[in-house]
Parts: C-alpha cells; structure tokens; sequence
C-alpha cells in the first residue's frame, strides 16, 4: 500500500496478526481507514505522536472512531517506508501490557 506522499505503508506480520483477530468486515474496515486517512500523508488531526519515556519509546497513532470503528493503529517510520506494527481495539490499547508488546515490536523495525 503506497501513502500519497510516496511512502510505501508496510504491515508487520505482528500486526496482520493483530488484524486477523478481529471479524472479516472489521480487519476489512481496518485496512481500508488505514490506506484513506494515510494516503495523504500523516499530517491528518488523527496522527497523534505517542511518548512513553518509561519505554524509551516514540511513535505514531492513527485513531480509527468513525464508521463504527473504536481503534488505535501504531506506526513508525524507517527510510521511506511506514510501517504499522500494531493494531489495538480501543479498550486493550495504552495498557502496561499493550504498551510492553508494541515497544518491543517497535524495536524490531
């Protein structure tokens, strides 16, 4: 899947994962807000920076609350490519486990 910005959106095997636990129609609806609302880049109101320094970690939240969707998408850059390592409903997203899995994932970019 390639941004309107030229960066090509990479999905980790950890996050297809992530994707696969949700029904067919709600991955489906996943996948197609991810490409809309980062087609034109990351400079949309739903991109918001995530700093834990407990973690030592900074990263990229995409928060999906349309369309009957309540989710958080983590994504980081490396070169030209974004890639999203993580996909959260939003009632497991931002725990101290959440947060220990993603930072880890992240780190494997």
């Amino acid at each position: 899947m390639r941004c309107g910005n030229g960066l090509m959106v990479k999905i980790l095997e950890e996050a297809e994962n992530d994707l696969n636990r949700f029904e067919n129609g709600v991955a489906n609806k996943i996948l197609d807000e991810i490409e809309g609302q980062l087609e034109d880049g990351v400079d949309s109101e739903a991109v918001k920076v995530i700093q834990r320094p407990t973690y030592d970690a900074v990263f990229h939240r995409l928060k999906l609350a349309e369309n009957g969707l309540d989710h958080r998408i983590y994504f980081d850059y490396k070169d030209s490519e974004l890639y999203v390592f993580a996909v959260r409903h939003r009632d497991k997203a931002y725990t101290e486990e959440d947060l220990k899995e993603s930072v880890k994932r992240l780190q494997n970019i």
